[in-house]
């Protein structure tokens, strides 16, 4: 998961939007008159990330993907108030089988922040798993985490993150110097980080 850090200045379009129309609803956020502005939004998400869905961290365009309300906006654990809100926005890619689409309107126990991966390792097979050692309520928070966006659900990705892992590995034994600079352009860069620790 992307250890995402919003900008401290909100997109300019999405501040301007929320000031001239007072009592927005979650409704609003799929109307005509938000689409350009979701837009601006989805590029500045998309620059914070460094160009990965914040979830499986797969390479996403700023033009792709959807804008993903980390808190739900709406449903039994839903946040209104923070529907249009820039530090509650995650770019993620549109797949069913995982991310924003998978998780829909749950609440997540541990979110895109700094610090998210801290729990979880990535396997020599590519599926994420929880860290050795921790208390049963904190596995149960990774776990319940992994599932609601079905990161270990999708075998393609499962299959990519393995592959990214044994090329990181190539380059750890070949050329350790190199690694850092490996790993600030490869996809997956937060969570093959874990399986280096």
């Amino acid at each position: 998961m992307i250890e995402l850090q919003h900008r401290a200045v909100p997109t300019a379009a999405l501040s301007q939007f929320v000031a001239a129309h007072p009592g927005l609803s979650p409704a609003d956020f799929s109307s005509h008159a938000f689409q350009p502005v979701k837009l601006q939004v989805k590029a500045d998400l998309n620059a914070d990330q460094g160009g990965l869905c914040a979830y499986c961290e797969k390479p996403l365009a700023p033009s792709e993907g959807q804008i993903d309300h980390i808190k739900p906006k709406e449903g039994p654990e839903g946040h209104p108030h923070l529907c249009f809100s820039y530090s509650n926005y995650a770019h993620s890619c549109i797949n069913p089988k995982t991310c924003g689409q998978h998780k829909k309107s749950g609440l997540l126990p541990i979110e895109p922040q700094p610090g998210c991966n801290a729990e979880w390792v990535l396997s020599t097979d590519g599926t994420i798993m929880p860290i050795a050692g921790l208390s049963r309520q904190r596995r149960h928070a990774v776990v319940q985490t992994r599932d609601m966006l079905g990161l270990n659900k999708d075998a393609n990705l499962v299959d990519e993150r393995k592959r990214w892992l044994a090329s990181v590995l190539a380059v750890g034994q070949a050329q350790p110097q190199d690694m850092h600079l490996f790993l600030q352009a490869a996809p997956y860069r937060h969570i093959l980080a874990t399986a280096l620790l």
